[in-house]
């Protein structure tokens, strides 16, 4: 899907989302205008500490970066549902690899509380006990984001897929 694609879906979310509102309802702390540079940067920011999690095999930490209700929806599984669910997820992987992230966001948009990011990663994960061979991953990804109350992002959504073959 182009980016003009994605950025018609996503105005057309936001339209729909701003109709379901009561009138005088506030859609977020910063209005409803393009996000501002430093949103940009809390989003980009998010990625980082993704990958800092990660590679500290922290999944609790990773885990925090989503929502309560997020969805997971990694490459060749059903959809990880619920934060609890998804730091089990991230757990087990932690538990088994030590990783290697780089994430890097090729376009964000949003608009008051609703945001997403699209890009691409690369992961290497050395495994943590014998018999299981180190992997190399890229790929791209798309997330949307919620902000809090609090005015922190968070994933609401985050999906991931690989450009390498599968392996035979």
């Amino acid at each position: 899907m182009s980016s003009l694609h994605l950025s018609l879906a996503f105005g057309a979310l936001a339209l729909f989302e701003a109709g379901c509102r009561p009138a005088g309802t506030a859609s977020g702390a910063a209005g409803a205008g393009p996000l501002a540079a430093e949103e940009v940067a809390a989003i980009r920011g998010l990625d980082s500490a993704f990958a800092s999690a990660a590679e500290s095999g922290n999944a609790e930490a990773v885990a925090a970066l989503y929502t309560t209700d997020a969805r997971l929806m990694p490459p060749n599984e059903p959809v990880v549902k619920g934060r609890e669910a998804i730091q089990k997820f991230w757990g087990g992987f932690l538990a088994a690899y030590t990783v290697k992230f780089e994430i890097t966001a090729d376009e964000v948009e949003g608009r008051a509380d609703l945001a997403y990011a699209r890009g691409r990663y690369t992961m290497d994960g050395t495994p943590k006990g014998a018999g299981t061979p180190p992997f190399h991953d890229e790929g791209k990804y798309l997330e949307v984001l919620r902000r809090r109350a609090d005015g922190h992002w968070q994933y609401a959504v985050d999906m991931y897929s690989s450009d390498l073959p599968v392996p035979k």
